[in-house]
């Protein structure tokens, strides 16, 4: 079987390798090389753990073993995981995985997909570098992916979140996560660091606050932190690079009619395209990794079977933070924000403290989050 996957990001990567693996020929699209995508970059001890490649592979990374938590009025908690995780350049991931898939017997084209056409069981893709034919297509091109609209899955304007930032070089960075929440929105400030340089960045709901604000208050907070780097980033200088990008934070709604593949139509969505990111955190690296090892799985035998193990695997964990999520940003709590009550009696009780930490840090699911919660808030009152 021919498998045609357009997006050659860290999804639409690694399931090109595994179905190397077992033999199937694979093209792989993306219409530009290995790049600095906007996105924090992180990745969480839980994929570290599961995929040995991201713990082992010699690609750059900053391991990180300090988290400062800071509520929109100040108040701060600097925490150490209870497993380190990794803080990827984006391009660096992408090559890494890239050649992987290359080694395991990937085609890799760097070229855009323009047309798709589905005929007769089997797929024409017209690209800027000819036409190709393909028994299956999979759609691993992000949050605006063209593939999901061109199968008929439809996101609204609630199924997404907006963030921007900048890139600024520093040939020393911390080893020091920091995660800022919002005091009027949904979601948070970051500063996550890299091998070579700092990505800042801010994210809310998408339309939810206007972009000229969100910059507003990340330059804030770069302030306060570097005065140099704000400098440099009002200055438009050369060692900063200005982004921003859309990213799937989906609707409780959308969660219960998403469908991801139909093997009669033979396509499937992996990755950021099917929206594969947690609404609260906004983390997607771990479940484009693992999207793409379960279609690669199902495609051995029944691709049906695609939908309801993934769902079973981290469905209901991400429905869960969606509706989580409001409650989590937006929630009041003995007459103040959930978020800042949080950080106020996580610097006094260490279980709440713990709670808080993994689940910032990824090693806290939702599903079991409540009781693990009550259990601590109880023995603070």
């Amino acid at each position: 079987m021919k498998v045609a996957i357009v997006g050659a990001g860290p999804a639409g990567s690694h399931l090109a390798c595994e179905l190397s693996k077992q033999g199937f020929e694979v093209l792989l699209f993306d219409a530009r090389p290995a790049w600095e995508k906007p996105c924090g970059g992180g990745v969480t001890s839980k994929a570290l753990r599961e995929f040995e490649f991201l713990r082992d592979g010699q690609s750059p990374k900053q391991m990180i073993s300090s988290l400062r938590l800071i509520s929109a009025a100040g108040r701060d908690l600097t925490v150490a995981p209870s497993h380190e995780f990794a803080i990827y350049s984006r391009k660096e991931l992408a090559e890494l995985m890239r050649q992987r898939a290359i080694a395991a017997g990937t085609q890799l084209r760097v070229a855009r997909v323009e047309k798709t056409n589905f005929s007769n069981g089997h797929w024409l893709l017209e690209t800027s570098a000819g036409e190709f034919t393909a028994d299956f297509l999979v759609g691993a091109d992000g949050a605006s992916s063209v593939i999901r609209r061109r199968v008929g899955v439809k996101f609204d304007a609630k199924d997404f979140a907006y963030a921007l930032g900048w890139h600024v070089r520093d040939a020393q960075p911390p080893t020091r996560v920091d995660v800022k929440y919002l005091d009027d929105a949904s979601g948070y400030l970051w500063l996550f660091p890299r091998h070579d340089h700092l990505s800042y960045g801010i994210a809310s709901g998408y339309q939810e606050m206007p972009p000229a604000r969100l910059k507003e208050k990340l330059l804030a907070y770069i302030e306060t932190e570097d005065p140099a780097a704000a400098r440099e980033i009002r200055n438009g200088s050369a060692s900063t690079n200005f982004y921003a990008a859309i990213l799937p934070a989906l609707d409780v709604s959308t969660w219960d009619r998403l469908q991801a593949c139909d093997g009669e139509k033979a396509w499937a969505l992996i990755g950021d395209a099917a929206g594969f990111v947690d609404p609260l955190t906004g983390e997607g690296i771990y479940y484009a990794i693992k999207s793409a090892d379960l279609l690669a799985n199902a495609m051995k035998t029944r691709v049906a079977d695609y939908d309801p193990m993934w769902r079973a695997e981290f469905g209901a964990e991400l429905r869960r933070a969606s509706q989580l999520s409001d409650r989590f940003y937006y929630g009041n709590f003995a007459g103040a924000r959930l978020t800042e009550r949080m950080l106020q009696f996580a610097k006094r009780h260490r279980g709440i403290r713990e709670v808080l930490r993994d689940l910032v840090a990824g090693d806290q699911g939702y599903v079991g989050l409540k009781p693990r919660l009550v259990k601590s808030l109880a023995t603070v009152f």
